[in-house]
């Protein structure tokens, strides 16, 4: 009803301007695209406003399938093997070994060459056709921040009270005074939120799944145990001492509540995360408070999990994946098409709030709970560094994102992903021992010496060793392409 409806009230448009009906040497293709996100009222209107630019671009019309967080991996599976109108859609990686298996993507490597030389031109061929298993490109990755580092998150009215010297902590050891300085004055205030503290600052290539990894970033490619490493061992054992010092929540490691939030409750102090440029802009609004981070350990790596977390992939349902291919490179070079997608209609979703109209804002009475679109998921959508920058991040943030990607240092795995085809009851199996173990060793709420060793055992167990080899020797037959 939407295609019927686009398409009718743009020839209308274009009659209405024209004089006269639109001539085409070929009848235009109709493009469908999935993505997962929240429901949009003025979805429709700014479908058609898509269309007018896609016809005039591509001879193509356009539709999307809006699929909710709640429900997408079901709707996804409906659609592929319903042989639903489908061409392109984002899939998330832990999906992408099944979805190849059972013959739901078109290989991209068949197409991307010829159709999408703009996305190669602008992402860099690695990184553009990086999303591939045995030579097979599922997808390419969304542009987004992909770089690996991390630290801990402070509230600023803390360190200033206890004088805290921020630029001396660079290691996990190095915020043991901190705590015990503010633990002294403060006895009751959580230091450190969080369920993910020992692998929030990532020094593995995780490969995808965590299950055997490189450590020192991907510096090395020996596939071993994460849990057996020194660097794990060491970081466990300190967190454990904060635990029972009185640093860290009795209960961290059942919590759902997330660590901005315990912060914005007001007797939390700090938390470990990700940190990219912009980040504290969106803290400080999240938490209510002023704060300042430091890099711990300085890890600052690029892995292929982080770059191809969701990709743009074509459906095997597609009627023309060479008309996909040309659609996703549109997709990827576009700004227009970014814009509308992401932010809506300007002068009715958003208006410009500066003279060099970079910077976009609600207009005038409309907020976050009242504005008929504000799809405002970019860092899932095909390419957000074309597009206009939200109001409240720095003119230049996508040029810093950019940066940011290249300060890092890639894994020599980068490019690498191995197919799990043949260890999947392993890894089911591995994953029901890593949620019996791991947030209460990564919380410090239980001892690692008494512990870690059964977490191993339990592991092995599940096969661990098998899923290790498999790895290894993909990775090698990998590495002897290079």
């Amino acid at each position: 009803m939407r295609k019927l409806l686009s398409v009718l009230l743009l020839c209308c448009l274009m009659t209405s301007i024209l004089g006269m009906p639109i001539v085409s040497a070929e009848e235009p293709y109709h493009i469908t695209m999935a993505y997962v996100g929240n429901e949009q009222p003025d979805m429709d209107k700014v479908v058609v406003a898509i269309n007018e630019l896609t016809l005039a671009e591509l001879n193509m019309t356009f539709d999307v399938i809006q699929l909710g967080w709640g429900e997408y991996a079901q709707r996804q599976q409906l659609m592929l093997t319903g042989n639903d109108d489908l061409d392109i859609f984002s899939v998330f990686f832990q999906h992408a070994i099944g979805y190849i298996n059972n013959g739901y993507l078109v290989n991209e490597a068949d197409y991307i060459y010829e159709y999408g030389k703009g996305i190669i031109d602008f992402m860099g061929e690695d990184v553009a056709t990086g999303g591939a298993v045995n030579g097979f490109i599922y997808g390419t990755p969304a542009n987004k921040e992909s770089a690996s580092l991390s630290g801990i998150v402070m509230r600023k009215d803390v360190v200033d009270k206890y004088d805290i010297d921020v630029t001396s902590i660079q290691t996990y050891e190095d915020l043991t005074p901190v705590f015990e300085k503010i633990h002294a004055g403060e006895p009751n205030m959580i230091l450190l939120a969080g369920t993910n503290l020992v692998n929030q600052v990532e020094s593995w290539d995780l490969l995808f799944d965590g299950f055997g990894v490189l450590s020192d970033g991907g510096q090395s490619t020996t596939v071993v145990n994460r849990y057996e490493t020194d660097e794990y061992v060491r970081r466990v054992s300190l967190i454990r001492e904060w635990y029972e010092a009185g640093y860290i929540m009795l209960d961290a490691a059942t919590t759902t509540e997330s660590s901005s939030n315990l912060v914005k409750a007001g007797n939390t102090f700090a938390y470990l995360s990700p940190i990219k440029p912009g980040f504290l802009i969106q803290e400080e609004k999240v938490t209510g408070y002023e704060l300042v981070t430091a890099y711990i350990e300085n890890a600052n790596y690029l892995y292929s999990s982080s770059v191809n977390f969701f990709n743009w992939a074509i459906a095997a349902n597609s009627k023309d994946p060479a008309k996909a291919m040309q659609f996703l490179n549109f997709a990827y070079t576009n700004s227009d098409f970014m814009n509308l997608i992401n932010w809506g209609i300007e002068g009715e979703h958003y208006v410009f709030v500066d003279e060099s109209k970079t910077i976009i804002d609600f207009p005038e009475g409309v907020d976050a709970m009242s504005a008929r679109y504000n799809l405002n998921i970019g860092w899932q959508l095909p390419n957000q560094f074309i597009a206009h920058v939200w109001n409240g991040n720095p003119p230049d943030i996508w040029a810093q994102y950019q940066a940011f990607n290249d300060s890092a240092t890639k894994s020599k795995a980068f490019g690498f992903i191995y197919d799990s085809s043949s260890v999947m009851d392993e890894l089911v199996a591995l994953n029901n021992v890593a949620d019996q173990y791991l947030n209460a060793l990564a919380t410090g709420s239980v001892d690692p010496v008494t512990v870690l060793p059964q977490l191993n055992a339990a592991l092995y167990a599940a096969g661990l060793q098998k899923v290790i080899d498999e790895k290894q020797a993909q990775l090698d037959a990998w590495l002897a392409t290079r």
